[in-house]
């Protein structure tokens, strides 16, 4: 089996920025190199990662948090791409970690709530129409998608890009919880602040709210094919992707 590159891109203050190419489709074919990047927020940019940004021909940076999230951390400014932000919340009850940030947050929001939110995000979702929508033009791309940390939000788009691409779902889960990996210096640096404040429970459940977990997007899979019947039915009926536009789709970002 060919060993596909790392596709981490080695920012100083940018956490989980990958490039989403490399991946193999169902009949064998491979996704380009330089057209989705998947990320954590970018606020925090060196002049150095800056000078790297510059460098990845992106053309489109689409954010997935509210207003609030991004006024306290706000994108930089780059002339040569268009910034999208459409909070990409659905009607969950809670607010992200990244925004309720106290201690009541672990002690009221659960795994199962978040089971829960993952498998009511996909759908009637203003944001991932217009993501699905603006992937569609090629002159879009490269895109960077990303919200706070790149995994809840961030993980229901990838996996929503990666499908109609017609990757294989177990690959999806496999790009998803890859974001363990790339997340747990931030993690753990969290944890070390917080710890002291923390009991073991409230500390556990902070690790299971900051984890990519496989119930977590599984239930948001599950929830496609029970409303929809299949995937292919799903990106149709939620974002108008038939097979042609899908395959148009594929055909400009497929190898």
């Amino acid at each position: 089996m060919e060993q596909l590159e790392t596709k981490v891109i080695p920012f100083e203050a940018v956490y989980n920025f990958r490039d989403m190419g490399g991946y193999k489709t169902k009949d064998g074919r491979r996704v380009k190199n330089g057209l989705f990047y998947r990320s954590a927020a970018l606020g925090k940019m060196t002049l150095a990662d800056k000078e790297l940004f510059e460098t990845l021909g992106i053309k489109t940076i689409f954010d997935y948090r509210d207003n609030n999230e991004a006024y306290h951390n706000p994108n930089p400014v780059f002339s040569h791409a268009q910034y999208i932000q459409i909070p990409a919340k659905g009607n969950h009850g809670f607010e992200m970690p990244t925004n309720a940030g106290g201690r009541d947050f672990y002690k009221v929001v659960s795994p199962e709530m978040f089971r829960d939110f993952y498998a009511q995000m996909p759908f009637n979702n203003l944001s991932f129409k217009e993501l699905m929508q603006t992937i569609q033009n090629p002159n879009n791309l490269g895109l960077v998608h990303h919200c706070a940390v790149g995994k809840d939000r961030t993980g229901i788009g990838g996996a929503l890009i990666l499908l109609a691409l017609d990757v294989p779902e177990e690959t999806i889960m496999e790009d998803y919880l890859d974001t363990n990996i790339h997340l747990r210096p931030m993690v753990e640096r969290m944890a070390q602040a917080i710890q002291h404040q923390y009991n073991e429970q409230e500390l556990q459940q902070f690790y299971a709210l900051m984890s990519a977990r496989e119930d977590y997007l599984q239930a948001a899979l599950d929830a496609m094919d029970r409303r929809y019947g299949s995937k292919t039915g799903f990106l149709e009926q939620e974002f108008g992707l038939t097979i042609e536009k899908r395959e148009q789709l594929q055909s400009y970002c497929l190898i």
